[in-house]
C-alpha cells in the first residue's frame, strides 16, 4: 500500500510555464502607429561618447551579451539601430501581456524577441533559444533587473547565459539631464526630444577575464561596474 505522501505526490500536477500572450490584429495596428511615433521622437536624440567608448565600438567584436538597466530601455533601441546597424540583436521578452507589446515593437525594429518565463520548461527553452541566437550571429540584450524589478538588482540570468555561450559581456549606459521619469517600478527614463545623451560602455570580456566562474559572484561585480556608469541619485539611496 502506498504511503499518503506518495499518493499526494502523484496527485500534484506538474508545474508548467506561462504561455506567452500575443497581440490581436487591432493591437498590432495600434503598435505600428506608436512605434512610428517613438521612432520620430528618438531620432531627434544626439548621442555623444568619449574615446574609451569608441575603442569598444571599433573592436569588431564577435556576437556578445549587452547588459543595461531596464529604465534605459526607451533609449537603447535607437542607439543600436543608429550606431550598430550592421549587428543583429536578440532580446528576452516576458510572456506577459506587457511582453506581447515588447515583442511586437522588437519585431518592428528588426530585433528577434524570445519569449521567456520564470516557471517551468519554458525557461529552459528560452535559454536554449538565446544561446542558439548568439551562436547564429546575434548579440543578446539583457536588462538584468527586469521585468518587474527590484530596480538596479543584477540577476544572474544574463551572466549564466553569457557563460554558457562563451560570449563576451559589454555593459551599456545612457545618461541624460533633460528627461522625464515615469512613476513605474524602474522609474523609466524618457529623454525629451532633441536631448543630448551621453553613452558609456564597458567591455568586460568572457571566461578567464571574468572575476569568477560563479554567476552570482560575476553578477555582483558587474552591478558595481554598471552602477558606476549610471548617473542616478536613486543609486546612492
Amino acid at each position: 500500500m502506498e504511503s499518503p505522501e506518495a499518493v499526494k505526490s502523484k496527485s500534484r500536477k506538474p508545474r508548467v510555464g506561462v504561455k506567452p500572450r500575443h497581440l490581436a490584429w487591432y493591437q498590432r495596428i495600434m503598435l505600428w502607429f506608436l512605434a512610428m511615433f517613438i521612432r520620430v521622437w528618438t531620432s531627434t536624440y544626439r548621442f555623444e561618447w568619449g574615446e574609451d567608448v569608441q575603442q569598444v565600438m571599433d573592436r569588431q567584436l564577435p556576437p556578445f551579451v549587452v547588459i543595461f538597466w531596464h529604465n534605459r530601455l526607451f533609449i537603447a533601441p535607437e542607439f543600436y539601430r543608429r550606431h550598430f546597424s550592421e549587428r543583429k540583436l536578440a532580446v528576452l521578452v516576458s510572456p506577459s501581456g506587457d511582453g506581447a507589446w515588447s515583442e511586437g515593437f522588437a519585431k518592428l525594429l528588426g530585433i528577434l524577441p524570445i519569449r521567456g518565463s520564470r516557471h517551468g520548461g519554458r525557461t529552459y527553452q528560452a535559454v536554449r533559444e538565446l544561446i542558439e541566437a548568439n551562436k547564429a550571429g546575434r548579440d543578446i540584450s539583457f536588462t538584468p533587473d527586469g521585468s518587474r524589478g527590484p530596480m538596479y538588482e543584477m540577476k544572474a540570468g544574463a551572466v549564466t547565459v553569457a557563460m554558457k555561450t562563451g560570449a563576451s559581456i559589454v555593459l551599456l549606459s545612457f545618461n541624460c539631464r533633460r528627461t522625464w521619469r515615469l512613476n513605474s517600478w524602474d522609474k523609466l527614463y524618457l529623454p525629451k526630444p532633441f536631448s543630448k545623451i551621453e553613452v558609456r560602455m564597458d567591455y568586460v570580456g568572457s571566461g578567464p577575464e571574468l572575476v569568477s566562474d560563479e554567476p552570482r559572484e560575476v553578477a555582483a561585480a558587474l552591478k558595481l561596474r554598471l552602477d558606476a556608469m549610471n548617473d542616478d541619485p536613486l543609486l546612492s539611496q
